[in-house]
């Protein structure tokens, strides 16, 4: 096949697909959780339940997460990280921002299951940082999820957030606080209505 005919081909194929990609929204089902480790020994699972986003056809992603919506399972403690952490009256919301390219975009509009590690972009407390999400992305009738195969480590440091962690740990009476926690994300997406 002469090289012409194959370069139009591949042209027509991205025409067609971009035609048909969608644009996607995030459901309430998703969240963002992380581990604590108080005195080097005890650890607690905590999540955010505030998170909203989007992914659209040009396989832009973008996720914002509530601050306020901290969930400890512990109310003062909740209250501690608004204020004396996150710092929400400045800092109300994290964002994280990522490039999917069009082949992968394509591959979730197919339903067929999609592994890789992705760059991404975290703007949290005034400060961005950039690192790296080993991600699974599956899609069924309409409707993706995405997960962290791996935790992402994030570091307050990274965020100038070491302040904080020494104001939890006085005002709680702990010796220490792990500085450094990992993440993890399950984001659920509905397919928006093609226009």
């Amino acid at each position: 096949m002469p090289i012409w005919i194959r370069s139009l081909t591949c042209v027509l194929l991205l025409l067609i697909t971009q035609a048909t990609l969608a644009d996607w929204r995030l459901t309430a089902a998703s969240e963002v959780g992380y581990v604590s480790i108080k005195n080097n020994a005890i650890a607690e699972n905590n999540y955010f339940s505030g998170v909203t986003g989007s992914l659209n056809k040009k396989g832009q992603l973008k996720v914002s997460i509530d601050l306020s919506t901290v969930e400890t399972q512990v109310d003062i403690r909740n209250q501690r990280m608004r204020d004396l952490f996150f710092e929400i009256t400045q800092y109300p919301e994290a964002v994280v921002t990522a490039q999917l390219d069009m082949q992968e975009l394509a591959q979730v509009e197919s339903g067929a299951p999609l592994e890789l590690v992705k760059p991404f972009t975290l703007s949290l407390h005034g400060v961005e940082s950039t690192a790296e999400a080993h991600l699974r992305i599956v899609s069924v009738g309409g409707r993706a999820w995405v997960s962290t195969v791996q935790p992402i480590l994030i570091s307050a440091a990274d965020f100038g957030l070491e302040g904080g962690v020494a104001a939890l740990r006085k005002i709680a009476g702990l010796e220490a606080i792990a500085a450094v926690v990992p993440v993890s994300v399950n984001l659920k997406l509905v397919k928006k209505s093609v226009d």
